[in-house]
């Protein structure tokens, strides 16, 4: 690795950046010499009226909005993750996303620094790598199930941001081998899945009509 690397989630109020409002924001940093900056907080909306209920719901603020009274503004943490991406190459699922949303609430918080426009997309490789194995659907809750990987906590930024980096440090540069060995952990895992339910029909016995 010769450049660091950022993997970042932003959790917002709606899906269009001139409007939506980064509410959540986690960046894992990596830098050359393997030396890993962890950061995330809550950001304090300042213009509701944008709000899309469907993304409150999805990120946990239209349940308990109380958590972030006391989350600091984005003018506040915006230097800090300037600090963070400066130098970086950004990773995350929807990438450009994340860079758009950034960028735009940056630059209304009036923060001066550029978020770095190097960027790898891991949906990209999911793409590559997972869909001939069977993935049906790139989304992160789809990966996850596919790969039986936990979906606790998932929609919160650190948790996005920690599988998108297990997700790239999982498919990055994979070679015929490394895929032979995914495919067979899969085809195994399916096996183990199918096992399971045929227990679960045994035990609970037959259905009564």
């Amino acid at each position: 690795m010769f450049k660091a690397q950022a993997y970042v989630d932003t959790e917002t109020t709606g899906l269009d950046p001139n409007h939506a409002e980064v509410i959540e924001v986690a960046i894992i940093r990596v830098d050359p010499d393997g030396t890993e900056t962890r950061f995330e907080t809550r950001i304090k909306p300042v213009n509701m009226g944008w709000a899309h209920p469907k993304a409150l719901a999805v990120n946990g603020y239209a349940e308990h909005p109380e958590l972030w009274d006391d989350a600091p503004t984005m003018a506040e943490v915006g230097p800090k993750i300037i600090e963070l991406l400066d130098g970086c190459i950004l990773i995350g699922q929807n990438v450009s996303f994340d860079e758009a949303m950034l960028k735009e609430n940056l630059a209304r918080a009036g923060v001066k620094g550029k978020v770095t426009r190097r960027r790898v997309d891991v949906m990209t490789l999911s793409h590559e790598h997972l869909v001939p194995l069977g993935l049906g659907s790139l989304s992160m809750d789809s990966v996850r199930e596919f790969l039986d990987w936990p979906k606790e906590g998932a929609h919160r930024a650190m948790k996005d941001a920690e599988d998108v980096m297990r997700l790239h440090r999982l498919l990055n540069r994979m070679g015929y081998l490394r895929r032979l060995r995914l495919r067979f952990g899969l085809a195994r895992l399916r096996v183990d899945r199918t096992l399971l339910e045929l227990c679960e029909k045994s035990w609970r016995g037959p259905v009564a009509e």
